[in-house]
C-alpha cells in the first residue's frame, strides 16, 4: 500500500494560452429534498411515511402538524419533518449516441436521488438459475435506476465477506457487477433424499421414518451467511439519514426447514412477534437440524434487529417468477419399484419446501416494511412500485427522550389527521442492547472515507487520468481535485486538509496519501481563490484493475467538509495492440485557479495545469493529452491519431489529425505523446463531445471521449 503525506503551497500557474475571460454564470444548485446527512446515536429515531388517498395517489400537501407519532403508545415529538419528492431522471447523454460516461465528479449539488443496494443470493439461486438472477438485476437497473439514484451489487455467498458494498452511480458498474453472479445452492432436500433412497434400494431402509438431510450442516450455514449479509448490508446503511434505503433481494428464498411462519422475537424475546415461532423437533426434522432452524432463526432476529435500527426496508424478488414444484420435479427420472418414496411422497416435499422459501421472502418483506416481488412474471410492474415507494415519502424524526438501552422492540404507530388517509410507515425499532461507549474524535476525512456515501460540505470537483509508469507494470494516476473558494476561509493562517484512499472491489486498500494545503496565500492570490477555487494536482501508483477511489478534505477554520467518490478504471497497456491513457484537458482560463501541482510524471506535458472543470467560454482555448501505447511491433506501421468535437446531433465541428510511424522490431511497446489544442471561438454556446482516436492503419484502434458544455 502506497501512502503519502505532503505539505504544499498554493501557487498561481499561468496557463501557456493567450488570455481568455473566465465564463460568467455561476451555476447554484438548488433542491427541495433534503440533504443526506451521516447521524450516529441511538436516540435518534427516523421513520418514512407514505400517505395515499383512497385512489392510492401519494398525499404531497400534509404539514408537520398533520401527523402524530406514537412509540409504545406514548405520544412523541416531531423535531424533524420533510417532504422528500425525487423525479426520475434520465441519463443526459447526446442525441446521436449512447451516453457519455462522466469523467468528472463533483459533491457541489445536493444528492438527490434514490438508495439501493441490490443484494444477489448465490447461497439460495441454484447455478441453472443464475441467468434469471443476472436478466431481473439488469432490467432493475436499466430500467428503474435514475440517473439522480446510487446503488451498490453485495453478493450473499457462503465463506465470502466480499461486500463490494461502494456506491455509484453508474450503471455500467453496476451490470459488470451482476454479470460476476452464479448461483450455488444446494440441490432440494427431497430430491436429496431420494437420491439417498435410490442408493439404498433392496438393503430395508425407510426414507418416510429417516429422512435426514445430509447436507443439513451446509444448508444452515448458507441461511445463515445469506442473513448475516443483510445485517451488515443494514448496519452499513444506519447512517443515511434523510432517504429510504431500500434493499433489493434477489433470492429464491431460505430452503431450510423453520416453520410454517416468521416474524420478529417480541420485546420479551421470547419467541417471534405474531408467530411463536420456535424450531420443531419433529416430522422430517431431526434434533441436529432443529438445533441448526433455532440458530437460523436467531441470526435472522439479528438481521430484523440491523434493519429496523437502520429503517431498511427488503424488496424481495423472487427471479423465478411464478415459480412451480415441477422446475425441481423435471429432474426426478423414477424410483425404483416398491420404493416406499414414490413420486407422490416427493413431490409433496417439493412442493412444501417452495412454499416454505416464498414464504420467507414475503417475510422479509412484510416485517421491514417493503414489498415482496414473489409469484409474478410482471417485473415491470413490480420494480416499478419499488421506485414509486421510494421517490414520494415524509420524512418524521423524534429524539427519544427516556432512552433505555434494553434490546427491545418497540412498536411505532404514524398517524394523520385528515381522514380517509392510509399511511405505510416501518411498525417499530429495537434499542441498542447495550450504552453506546463514548466516541473518540476521529479526524474528519477519515471519517467521510469511511461513510457509506460521499457527503456535501466543502464543495470538491475530482477528475483522474493514467500514464503508464516507464520503470514498472503499474500505472500512474494523476488526481486533479478543484475546491470551491467561497467554502473556504483564507486567513493566511488556515490549511485544508485532504485524504484519499483507493479500495479494489473486495475493499482492498491499495493506495492511499495524505495532503496538506497552506492557504497562507497573498492578499492578492485569495481573490482568485474565492473567485475560482482553489486546486491540487497530485499523482498515485495502482497495478490495473477496477477501484473505487476516495477523496475528503477539511478546513478546520470554515469547519466545512466534504467527500466525492470515484469509479477508477485502471487500464492495463500492455494488452490491446493499441491502448489510449485517459484524457488530461487544460484551458487558457485553467491557470487562474491557484494550483498546487505535485505529479511530477505530467510537468511539461501541458500548456497549463489540468482541470476538472467541464465548463468554458466562448473566448476560451482547450489542450488535451493523451498518452498513446502501440504494443505492435512486428512490423512497419503508421497510427493516425485525431481529435474531433461533435454536437448532441452528431454533427462535426473540429477535427484535427496527425500521423505517427512506428518502426518494425525493438522491445517493447510504442508510445506517443498526442496534444491537440481546440479554439473555441469558433463553436456556438451548446453541449459537445470531445473523441481523441487512435488508429493504427493495421485495423486496430483506441478511443477516449469527454462531454463539456460551452456557455
Amino acid at each position: 500500500m502506497a501512502n503519502s503525506s505532503m505539505r504544499l503551497p498554493v501557487v498561481i500557474l499561468a496557463a501557456a494560452f493567450a488570455a481568455a475571460p473566465a465564463a460568467q454564470q455561476a451555476q447554484q444548485a438548488q433542491t427541495t429534498q433534503p440533504q443526506i446527512t451521516f447521524r450516529t446515536g441511538a436516540d435518534y429515531i427516523e421513520v418514512d411515511a407514505v400517505v395515499t388517498d383512497s385512489k392510492g395517489q401519494f398525499v404531497r400537501d400534509l404539514k408537520q402538524s398533520d401527523f402524530e407519532i406514537l412509540e409504545d403508545r406514548r405520544a412523541q415529538k416531531i423535531d424533524v419533518f420533510a417532504l422528500v419528492d425525487i423525479p426520475l431522471e434520465r441519463a443526459d447523454r447526446p442525441a446521436y449516441r449512447p451516453a457519455v460516461e462522466p469523467d468528472v465528479v463533483t459533491n457541489t449539488k445536493d444528492f438527490e436521488g434514490r438508495v439501493y443496494v441490490l443484494v444477489l443470493d448465490a447461497n439460495h439461486v441454484p447455478a441453472q438459475d443464475s441467468l434469471l438472477v443476472k436478466r431481473a438485476a439488469r432490467q432493475f437497473i436499466q430500467q428503474n435506476l435514475g440517473a439522480n439514484d446510487i446503488a451498490a451489487v453485495v453478493l450473499a455467498q457462503t465463506g465470502s465477506r466480499d461486500d463490494n458494498r461502494e456506491f455509484t452511480s453508474s450503471k455500467a458498474t453496476l451490470q459488470a457487477a451482476v454479470d460476476k453472479f452464479t448461483g450455488e445452492q444446494l440441490r432440494s432436500k427431497a430430491l436429496t433424499v431420494r437420491d439417498f433412497a435410490l442408493s439404498r434400494a433392496g438393503t430395508g431402509f425407510d426414507p418416510l421414518t429417516d429422512s435426514r438431510d445430509p447436507y443439513a450442516a451446509e444448508r444452515a450455514a448458507k441461511s445463515r451467511a445469506t442473513l448475516d449479509t443483510i445485517r451488515r448490508v443494514s448496519t452499513y446503511m444506519a447512517g443515511i439519514r434523510g432517504r429510504r434505503k431500500a434493499v433489493v433481494l434477489f433470492s429464491e428464498g431460505l430452503d431450510f426447514n423453520l416453520s410454517d411462519s416468521i416474524g420478529p422475537r417480541n420485546a420479551g424475546g421470547a419467541g417471534m412477534v405474531g408467530s411463536g415461532l420456535t424450531p420443531n423437533p419433529t416430522g422430517d426434522n431431526s434434533m441436529i437440524e432443529a438445533m441448526h432452524a433455532a440458530n437460523i432463526i436467531d441470526e435472522m432476529q439479528i438481521m430484523f434487529e440491523a434493519a429496523s435500527r437502520a429503517n431498511v426496508a427488503i424488496y424481495s424478488v423472487d427471479p423465478r417468477g411464478v415459480a412451480s414444484e415441477t422446475d425441481a420435479l423435471m429432474q426426478v427420472s423414477g424410483m425404483p419399484e416398491g420404493s416406499a418414496l414414490g413420486i407422490e411422497q416427493v413431490t409433496k416435499g417439493v412442493r412444501e419446501e417452495l412454499q416454505r422459501q416464498l414464504g420467507t421472502l414475503r417475510t422479509f418483506s412484510e416485517v421491514t416494511g417493503g414489498l415482496a416481488l414473489v409469484g409474478t412474471n410482471d417485473f415491470q410492474t413490480g420494480f416499478r412500485r419499488i421506485v414509486e415507494y421510494n421517490s414520494a415519502y415524509y420524512v418524521l424524526g423524534y429524539t427519544l427522550t427516556n432512552l433505555k438501552h434494553d434490546g427491545k422492540f418497540h412498536d411505532i404507530t404514524v398517524r394523520v389527521k385528515r381522514p380517509g388517509l392510509r399511511v405505510r410507515a416501518r411498525k417499530g425499532y429495537y434499542a441498542m442492547r447495550n450504552a453506546a461507549a463514548a466516541a473518540t474524535p476521529v479526524d474528519p476525512t477519515v471519517a467521510l472515507l469511511n461513510s457509506p456515501m460521499p457527503v456535501g460540505g466543502l464543495g470538491l470537483r475530482l477528475t483522474t487520468s493514467t500514464l503508464k509508469d516507464r520503470a514498472s507494470t503499474n500505472v500512474r494516476v494523476h488526481l486533479t481535485v478543484e475546491l470551491n473558494g467561497r467554502d473556504l476561509v483564507l486567513d493566511g493562517n488556515n490549511k485544508v486538509n485532504l485524504s484519499y484512499v483507493a479500495l479494489d472491489m473486495s475493499g482492498k486498500v491499495h493506495a492511499s496519501g495524505v495532503k496538506t494545503m497552506d492557504l497562507a496565500i497573498r492578499q492578492a492570490s485569495r481573490q482568485a481563490v474565492t473567485e475560482h477555487g482553489l486546486r491540487l494536482v497530485t499523482e498515485l501508483e495502482l497495478p490495473p484493475g477496477h477501484y473505487q477511489l476516495r477523496l475528503a478534505a477539511h478546513d478546520p477554520a470554515a469547519n466545512r467538509s466534504g467527500s466525492v467518490f470515484w469509479d477508477l478504471d485502471v487500464p492495463d497497456f500492455t494488452k490491446p495492440p493499441i491502448a489510449m491513457g485517459h484524457l488530461v484537458l487544460t484551458s487558457a482560463s485553467a491557470g487562474r485557479t491557484p494550483t498546487s501541482l505535485d505529479a511530477p510524471s505530467l510537468k511539461d506535458l501541458l500548456p497549463g495545469p489540468p482541470t476538472a472543470s467541464r465548463e468554458f467560454a466562448l473566448e476560451d482555448t482547450l489542450a488535451v493529452f493523451a498518452e498513446v501505447y502501440d504494443n505492435e511491433t512486428s512490423r512497419p506501421h503508421t497510427v493516425d491519431l485525431s481529435a474531433t468535437i461533435r454536437t448532441d446531433d452528431g454533427t462535426q465541428v473540429f477535427v484535427t489529425r496527425e500521423e505517427r510511424e512506428s518502426p518494425s522490431g525493438g522491445s517493447g511497446q510504442h508510445v506517443y505523446a498526442y496534444l491537440a489544442r481546440i479554439p473555441l471561438q469558433d463553436l456556438a454556446a451548446g453541449r459537445f463531445v470531445l473523441t481523441v482516436e487512435a488508429r493504427s492503419r493495421l485495423g486496430d484502434k483506441a478511443t477516449r471521449e469527454i462531454q463539456f458544455t460551452i456557455r
